[in-house]
């Protein structure tokens, strides 16, 4: 019985696989004393579009730096997705790893939908060339009958892998469902089959003890479960369990203070674990995904994160889709009656619009003196801001969600508040001086007509960029834009709003002042204009 420990590589998607080394090598010294028989790093990514932390790259070189006890079999992961993006797999796989016996790297495991799988062939080949041992994965088994389970075992032993392995994305399996699955895995491969299983509904535990007795001979595990929304089987768990069993050499011991200090400390900050939304996805076979992006925004109450789930089940979300996601919290496209006026409102200035990010709250002081200095027309995103509000032109607020937990602040400002007056209304929300404006949220669109704003997305940044457009802005620019990365919907979002604005607005320049992981323009706010 095999235990594969993937901390580092499923642990990465909460902090960009961004680990201290000093935690890197105390990790894989205490997994080796723990005798546990193979860990992966990490991916082996074929993409750098961004910043990653190491292991998102888990790079030879990097590796040789960690001193790797010889015991310890070590693995990377790859995602066919970004295999059969490139241009030629084998040129691919060429560029990314060397030969085995350059290598500390046994094992390279291929993650793939099943439409992909039969894709594959040039890369394995290529990697059964260079040495490596092969496991192929095959994501969201729950929504794949058994007879597809066995040809995928088939056609991964036409390949010659060492492993087939078997992966509950969205968490919805039970222990019941683990017999039928593995034999129907079995009866394609042989003997040599494993399983990832998630812990959306606190089953994983069970469901990998299942899964072993009814054959998996090799099963992933991760310290405190850490591990991409409701995260998987906890390593330290699983190894007394088998080791009760009589069916692990492995030892908890040398993990304690890993699993009690830094990862417990790592869940309090990012808080991987099963919950009653996880529960929920699961049962409903929704993507894990979405679940993650509506608890870390707070703009959205429970119940809504509860209905905008049952929506996504009824439309069908297997996939991650931002625009899907938009639409399942509000039902239907947002649309707030309201008025036109803004024509003369800032014409031939600069406007600055004003963002809450943390550069935005950690320049303050260098923000306030560029407002003094340059004299621009300044937009607030929403009622609370990181600078002197004497400061600020107008506050911008098209949000339900957001204009209801800033009711009391917006009442007492003094600036001008632009917002569609159906929306004040609803919320009841009277505010001292007000611009009506209305807006209505349209895929792919951001322009002004004569209904007012059309936005992509709904966020008051495409408001406000909208209005200060056709308000006939000199320039915009923009501070506490920070961003986030490119695989959160809160980055996609703005990033897609930034792009139709330049499409609809292409003579007006857009420039952040403060630092910006965004495709946009950017100059420092010392820099003198």
């Amino acid at each position: 019985m095999l235990i594969l420990d993937c901390t580092l590589r499923d642990g990465g998607y909460y902090n960009d696989w961004d680990y201290s080394f000093d935690l890197v090598k105390r990790y894989v010294d205490a997994m080796a004393a723990a005798k546990i028989d193979i860990v992966e790093l990490g991916f082996r990514t074929l993409q750098s579009t961004q910043y990653l932390g190491a292991t998102a790259y888990t790079t030879d070189s990097f590796i040789e730096r960690l001193t790797i006890p010889q015991s310890l079999r070590l693995a990377v992961m790859l995602n066919a997705k970004e295999l059969l993006a490139a241009a030629d797999q084998r040129t691919a796989i060429r560029s990314t790893f060397a030969r085995r016996a350059n290598s500390q790297v046994s094992m390279v495991r291929i993650a793939a939908n099943r439409n992909e799988v039969a894709l594959l062939g040039p890369a394995i080949e290529e990697l059964h060339e260079l040495g490596y041992e092969v496991a192929l994965n095959l994501m969201q088994i729950s929504e794949i009958a058994l007879e597809h389970i066995t040809a995928f075992g088939q056609q991964a032993k036409s390949f010659d892998v060492a492993y087939a392995y078997i992966a509950d994305s969205f968490g919805s399996l039970r222990p019941v469902n683990l017999p039928p699955i593995m034999r129907a895995l079995g009866d394609g491969f042989g003997t040599a089959i494993g399983c990832h299983l998630h812990d959306n509904m606190s089953y994983a535990l069970a469901n990998t003890i299942e899964a072993i007795d009814a054959g998996a001979v090799i099963v992933d595990s991760t310290i405190q479960g850490m591990g991409r929304g409701p995260g998987n089987v906890r390593t330290e768990y699983l190894v007394m369990e088998l080791a009760r069993r009589g069916q692990t050499q492995a030892v908890v011991q040398p993990l304690v203070n890993l699993v009690e200090q830094e990862f417990a400390e790592m869940k309090k900050t990012y808080g991987w674990g099963s919950s009653l939304y996880y529960f929920q996805s699961a049962n409903l076979s929704v993507h894990p995904t979405y679940v993650m992006e509506l608890t870390k925004d707070d703009r959205y109450s429970p119940s809504e994160i509860v209905t905008a789930l049952d929506r996504l089940n009824e439309r069908g979300a297997t996939s991650f889709d931002v625009r899907r996601l938009t639409e399942a919290v509000h039902g239907e496209p947002l649309r707030f009656a309201g008025g036109t006026n803004v024509d003369d409102w800032c014409t031939a200035r600069d406007v600055l619009l004003v963002a809450n990010g943390p550069e935005a709250h950690a320049k303050k002081s260098e923000i306030e003196m560029f407002i003094r200095q340059h004299q621009p027309f300044v937009i607030g995103l929403n009622a609370h801001l990181p600078i002197d509000m004497s400061l600020v032109d107008a506050v911008a607020v098209c949000h339900p969600e957001r204009a209801m937990l800033d009711a009391t602040a917006l009442g007492a400002l003094t600036c001008e508040v632009v917002a569609p007056q159906q929306l004040l209304t609803s919320l009841g929300i009277t505010v001292q001086r007000h611009r009506d404006v209305g807006y209505r949220v349209q895929g792919s669109t951001l322009a002004f007509d004569d209904e007012g704003v059309v936005i992509p997305h709904p966020i008051v940044a495409g408001y406000a960029l909208s209005i200060a457009g056709r308000g006939q802005a000199k320039h915009i620019f923009l501070v506490g834009f920070d961003g986030f990365n490119d695989m959160d919907v809160r980055h996609v979002m703005m990033q897609e709003t930034l792009d139709q604005f330049t499409t609809s607005f292409g003579s007006l320049p857009v420039t952040a002042l403060t630092k910006s992981s965004y495709r946009v323009h950017q100059r420092s706010l010392f820099a003198p204009l």
